[in-house]
């Protein structure tokens, strides 16, 4: 290619990126996996790319990842409980997800998704109950349930 024509177009090229960056409409870019096609089990499967859907509805709390345990038990009796895994080597992880080992947990209550709670208890079934149940406001409405 003609060096000058390179020039011309990349500086072309610069404006117009520059351009769409100071209007506020350049998206960063984020590592995610493609969303999963049928994700009908009782623990959701979160990407980068359905992450902002999923565990910001503010119609639901949320906790991950996978216990497929509490998840089948609470499916029918918490319908605005998600329970969701994330793979954060294959995915970029929200700012105020800080994922510092694996598995790391999170609940992020509804109301509340700015400020997810990060949880460092026993993980038994019993254990992952009692934090839901206290740091939940759509579910578990009843607090002595389970």
């Amino acid at each position: 290619m003609d060096p000058e024509k390179f020039d011309e177009e990349l500086e072309e090229n610069l404006e117009a990126f520059m351009k769409v960056i100071s209007s506020g409409k350049a998206k960063p870019y984020v590592k995610s996996q493609p969303a999963p096609k049928n994700d009908k089990g009782p623990v959701k499967t979160l990407v980068a790319a359905n992450f902002d859907k999923i565990v910001n509805d503010e119609s639901k709390d949320q906790f991950e990842p996978k216990y497929a345990q509490l998840a089948a038990k609470l499916k029918s009796e918490q319908p605005n409980l998600i329970l969701a895994k994330f793979d954060a080597t294959a995915n970029d992880a929200p700012q105020n997800f800080n994922v510092e080992g694996f598995p790391t947990i999170f609940f992020a209550p509804s109301g509340k998704k700015s400020t997810p709670v990060k949880y460092s208890g026993n993980r038994d079934l019993d254990h992952l109950t009692e934090f839901m149940k206290k740091n939940a406001v759509k579910s578990f409405q009843k607090k002595e349930e389970l």
